[in-house]
């Protein structure tokens, strides 16, 4: 409770710092992905990269798992001190990662995945439309029950930016 309490007030100061800068798909170089992995599989986190590769952008993923993993793309609550310092170096380099776009693909609204999000240094944060995450992001669609047409959309409009 506590933890969370600390993490959203910094996570309220941190979207108040915000660049907000006009920014378009066909300039932009890198594209990261912020994703809840008990939402989305890894197999549909495959095709939104393949099909930004596609157009030429590098692009890099973090996942937010439930348990603990030796995988270096990921974390979950634990990485994430009560203070907010993170425990997982490759969390940083992510969030310090200054991504001409950052997907987030998460409805859940747990604070640590919202502390992730407010932390990266993306210059526009795109995702789904959920109310936790409504105040870090500069675009957000539609929630689809169907997590494939999620991504489509958002490739979409991604692409109209």
């Amino acid at each position: 409770m506590i933890k969370t309490a600390l993490l959203n007030r910094k996570c309220r100061k941190l979207s108040k710092l915000q660049k907000n800068e006009n920014h378009s798909y066909r300039s932009a170089s890198s594209i990261g992905i912020l994703y809840n992995s008990e939402e989305f599989e890894k197999g549909l986190i495959d095709e939104l990269t393949d099909s930004i590769n596609g157009d030429g952008k590098e692009t890099s993923s973090m996942a937010f798992t439930p348990k603990e993993t030796d995988d270096r793309s990921s974390f979950c609550k634990k990485d994430i001190s009560i203070s907010g310092e993170l425990k997982k170096e490759p969390i940083g380099f992510f969030t310090n990662r200054p991504f001409d776009f950052l997907i987030s693909l998460d409805t859940s609204g747990d604070i640590n995945y919202k502390y992730v999000l407010a932390l990266s240094k993306a210059i526009c944060k795109i995702g789904i439309n959920a109310d936790p995450l409504k105040d870090l992001l500069v675009l957000s669609i539609k929630k689809s029950e169907d997590k494939s047409q999620n991504i489509q959309d958002i490739i979409k409009y991604l692409k109209m930016v």
